[in-house]
């Protein structure tokens, strides 16, 4: 009965869903390489940024004091980043900058942003594929290994990123 003509008139003529303003962290090198052959795909209101190495400043409070650089190569605030977004991505490969992605999910816990994790296991070993997932299975609502970096655009399209 669905399909008939005098339902048409409660049927909806516009796309169901909007883009997001989507936070993708790569959180180590590897990811930070299969995340940049995608920066200039056409994404909406996606933010891509890199977690870098360094000295935290202790001074600072510790979300704002993480050392990130977006694909410009620019220094940026976490707080800032998070500022309007509907979802983070953390991309993992190794266990690097787990502690980087802990205080990322907590920012984005405390503003109500869900987070999903994507473990990267091309080119690494079980270990380090099973210490990125352990990392992030706490705080990701979506959690996803993918043994192909090319699985990347297909995610965030999927989050409508």
């Amino acid at each position: 009965m669905a399909t008939t003509r005098a339902e048409t008139q409660f049927r909806i003529d516009y796309p169901n869903s909007r883009a997001r303003a989507s936070r993708i962290f790569a959180l180590d090198a590897i990811s930070a390489d299969a995340m940049r052959k995608i920066t200039e795909d056409p994404w909406v209101d996606a933010h891509f940024i890199t977690v870098g190495t360094g000295t935290i400043d202790p001074n600072i409070p510790l979300e704002d004091a993480l050392i990130l650089t977006d694909a410009n190569g620019k220094a940026v605030q976490l707080s800032a980043e998070l500022e309007g977004a509907d979802v983070v991505v953390l991309i993992g490969s190794t266990p690097d900058h787990i502690d980087a992605a802990e205080v990322i999910a907590k920012a984005s816990y405390e503003r109500k942003i869900m987070l999903a994790g994507l473990a990267l296991a091309s080119g690494s070993d079980a270990s380090s594929s099973a210490a990125v997932v352990n990392a992030m299975r706490p705080f990701a609502t979506v959690l996803v290994v993918s043994s192909d970096n090319d699985f990347i655009p297909a995610m965030l399209t999927a989050l409508r990123a």
